[in-house]
């Protein structure tokens, strides 16, 4: 791996002297002043956070590791599951979807090794019927993971299932996408008769949180600093660098909100009887901020039940998030099994182009053109 990272930062640094000089002189001066600005930017960001963080602390919305040792975790069973693809084509209309789905499955939790499952395939798009082959790509692969999602709720095992990403995926409503959506939802509800389902999300790119403390902050000029950020993912790393500063080295969360009402996508789910829980989650100083998607399949009332039943989940992610790690083990292991780099697809759709070669001329520089 640490070789693989080598080569790669050979062919950027190759890839940047290639560049022709003056294109590249006039980038690297335009580049210095983005940074400068970039670096004002999170300099008045971080002063204006100190007094949202003092709200959150007086709102009681931020919680520490000691919420945690009052609850106990419910299974040993932990399973990731991730997909990817590349897409791959383009000319004549047609593209290549490549994609993969694993599954790691450690049944004895941390103790013991896990088992991995694997789904791949290609498939073809046209572009004559697909306006965005990318997104038409995003949903083959999407609708693989759900359906390792449904296979593994049909065991009826519990289980902490992390998923590589949010539980409302793609976040936004794409065409004639009904039938995925129904199945998503299908196969979240199969989970949840006997499992936990999790979804780890690494770049979130959405203000929920940003809405929810405008929402219940009074103070104009606080809200006004809220105004400044424009996505949970800014806010909430600035809210536990400030934290870290005191000199906290233990987990840090937030108060878990009800997104189920943030907007019509997030309602449709609610509509087929799932409630999506959000809170953000950092273990230590030198990890990521994670958003953690939780569905459930009723609206938990009671305040103490609903934080009961969150805390555990929460306390889980604390524990698979291994020293060195940014990111839970399952979570990890199923992004690095199911990971189709560009080099491969690349491999692959050489060897669909050559294989297609006939002895006819004209077919063969037409698929030299394709190619």
């Amino acid at each position: 791996m640490l070789e693989y990272k080598r080569i790669l930062e050979a062919k950027r640094r190759m890839e940047f002297n290639m560049t022709e000089p003056e294109v590249l002189r006039r980038l690297i001066e335009v580049a210095k002043k983005k940074g400068d600005g970039l670096q004002q930017d999170l300099q008045r960001l971080s002063r204006q956070v100190g007094e949202i963080l003092e709200a959150c602390r007086n709102n009681a919305l931020l919680l520490t590791r000691s919420d945690l040792e009052r609850v106990s975790v419910r299974y040993n069973r932990c399973v990731g599951i991730d997909g990817s693809f590349q897409l791959r084509g383009g000319a004549g209309g047609r593209w290549h979807v490549f994609y993969s789905v694993a599954r790691v499955v450690f049944e004895n939790g941390l103790g013991g090794q896990p088992e991995i499952e694997f789904w791949a395939d290609i498939e073809d798009i046209s572009e004559q019927e697909e306006f965005k082959p990318e997104i038409a790509a995003t949903l083959l692969m999407l609708t693989a993971e759900t359906k390792a999602i449904f296979n593994w709720g049909v065991n009826n095992k519990p289980a902490y299932v992390m998923i590589d990403g949010p539980i409302v995926d793609p976040p936004f409503f794409i065409k004639d996408s009904h039938d995925y959506l129904e199945y998503r939802c299908e196969a979240i509800k199969k989970i949840l008769q006997h499992s936990v389902i999790i979804g780890c999300v690494k770049r979130p790119r959405d203000n929920f949180y940003v809405r929810y403390l405008f929402n219940i902050l009074h103070d104009q000029n606080l809200k006004k600093k809220l105004e400044v950020f424009q996505t949970d993912q800014y806010l909430m790393a600035m809210i536990f660098a400030k934290m870290r500063r005191e000199g906290y080295t233990y987990p840090f969360f937030t108060k878990p909100i009800d997104v189920s009402e943030i907007n019509n996508l997030y309602k449709t789910y609610k509509e087929k009887g799932i409630h999506i829980i959000t809170l953000f989650f950092q273990k230590n100083p030198s990890t990521p901020v994670l958003r953690l998607d939780i569905p459930l399949l009723n609206k938990v009332e009671s305040e103490l039940n609903f934080y009961t039943n969150i805390l555990h989940i929460v306390k889980v992610i604390d524990m698979w998030i291994y020293p060195g790690q940014d990111y839970p083990l399952p979570v990890y292991l199923a992004h690095e099994k199911s990971n189709i780099r560009e080099g491969c697809a690349d491999t692959l759709y050489f060897e669909i182009m050559t294989r297609g070669y006939a002895t006819d001329p004209d077919n063969q520089l037409v698929l030299h053109q394709l190619r």
